[in-house]
């Protein structure tokens, strides 16, 4: 925006809006965007975060008449070294809150993460030791600070207090708030005891408690009076705030965002139901990172657009009207893999990722220069090192296009496999060294499986 720009959206909060001024904001419709879109309530409604909140009103949490700033935390479970696809939207409401100027913390499950929440799990969590929860903590603090982008936030790990915790003085003190008939009807708990199988452990029916205190712990030592989370935290989080009220009379929020829900399998994204997609690229690599978003189907790519990336209402609203007019382009699902991707990888990885199809689809082997190779390796795109006299099968399997050496060669012998754009029809060929152009080969099945061969 430029500095006329950002004048005039001054002028506007100050004096009104002239008629000329108005003109102005009427032919630049970003400017229009903010000078409207004032609540940060508006944003979360906007872009589909809101799915139950505590109070009233949700204004009354997120932009109080008084003017009065709130304390966030969001709860993370430490069970892995990597945030998925799940945290990244909860982690983007809170870049909205401090976007708005309420203060954010992050606490890390470290106590709670050794024994486990029930909440959507079907069986027991296995539990965790203190060093890998050290060691996941470290790693999940330097993938926040990065997602947002210098804004200040504080991160706690529950660890701290919950690890020196008078088991007596506990129960005195927390347990006898809470209800065990209430706490049967969580759905949670109550999920779990239906399943005669598998049921459910004291160790994590007490989870509920310990997340209370945290509450407690936070409203205590931070003044922290919200707490946000996936709708699957609901009761959790609601009991927290009847302790905090309990304990110190004091009213607290809650406010929970709708669970992320891949369509096609009506499960949530998350690492433990199947095919999660991890932000660490060691976990899933920037080209399977992008490649999955890029396959997002025309029902989802909206909402999408909305809950995963900071693109403007207007942005979105251009991207979807193109889209639109000839969806057979995957316009809107191009912008999508791009902004998630850059916004976990940085722009550079993005730039090499949406300039991947173009190497592995539509060039031929000679085309592709050393910079071209460069990017691949970057981004991590599907490359095997092979050598002159490997077989083909050999390389099918060792990247994993087939399964199997049988699957390998029925794949051959269905007219399914190129090399360098050349069909192979041999299942006994091998690789040549003139197969090789700056030490690459484009080896494939079909359209859309491919892998680039790398000369030891």
């Amino acid at each position: 925006m430029s500095l006329c720009q950002i004048s005039t959206v001054l002028a506007l909060s100050n004096e009104g809006v002239s008629e000329g001024v108005s003109r102005c904001i009427r032919e630049t419709p970003f400017l229009w965007y903010i000078f409207i879109m004032q609540k940060l309530s508006d944003t979360l409604r906007e872009r589909g975060y809101v799915y139950q909140y505590s109070s009233e009103t949700l204004e009354e949490i997120t932009d109080p008449v008084s003017g009065q700033k709130r304390t966030v935390y969001l709860g993370i479970d430490p069970s892995a070294d990597s945030f998925h696809i799940g945290n990244l939207q909860a982690l983007l409401v809170l870049r909205r809150f401090l976007e708005a100027g309420h203060k954010v913390i992050l606490l890390v499950g470290g106590g709670t993460g050794m024994i486990g929440d029930p909440s959507g799990k079907s069986e027991e969590r296995n539990l965790l030791d203190d060093a890998t929860v050290t060691h996941n903590t470290a790693a999940l603090r330097v993938q926040a600070e990065y997602l947002f982008g210098g804004l200040d936030f504080q991160i706690v790990n529950n660890a701290d207090w919950l690890g020196s915790l008078d088991l007596i003085g506990f129960l005195r003190d927390i347990g006898k708030h809470f209800s065990v008939n209430a706490m049967l009807q969580r759905d949670s708990v109550k999920n779990r005891i239906q399943n005669q199988e598998e049921g459910i452990s004291y160790t994590e029916f007490s989870y509920m408690l310990l997340q209370s205190y945290d509450f407690l712990h936070l409203h205590q030592e931070y003044g922290c009076d919200l707490q946000i989370g996936a709708s699957d935290q609901w009761g959790n989080m609601v009991s927290g705030i009847d302790l905090i009220r309990r304990k110190t009379g004091d009213t607290t929020y809650a406010f929970s965002c709708p669970l992320l829900i891949n369509k096609s399998t009506g499960k949530k994204f998350g690492k433990s139901e199947g095919g999660a997609v991890w932000l660490d690229s060691a976990k899933t690599s920037p080209f399977e990172f992008y490649q999955f978003w890029f396959n997002t189907d025309d029902e989802s790519v909206e909402e999408f657009l909305f809950k995963m990336t900071m693109l403007s209402k207007p942005e979105i609203d251009a991207v979807m009207s193109e889209h639109s007019a000839d969806p057979s382009h995957r316009i809107a699902q191009k912008k999508l893999a791009f902004e998630v991707t850059q916004l976990v990888h940085g722009e550079e990885i993005a730039r090499g990722c949406e300039m991947t199809p173009e190497i592995l689809y539509s060039k031929d082997i000679v085309d592709i220069t050393e910079t071209d190779a460069d990017i691949l390796r970057a981004i991590k795109a599907p490359m095997l090192k092979v050598a002159a006299g490997d077989t083909i099968i050999d390389a099918l399997v060792g990247s994993l296009i087939a399964s199997s050496k049988r699957e390998a060669r029925q794949f051959i012998e269905d007219g399914a496999v190129s090399l360098n754009g050349a069909r192979v029809s041999d299942a006994a060929h091998t690789i040549a060294e003139s197969d090789f152009h700056n030490g690459l080969a484009l080896l494939k099945r079909g359209k859309r499986a491919v892998v680039v061969l790398m000369r030891i």
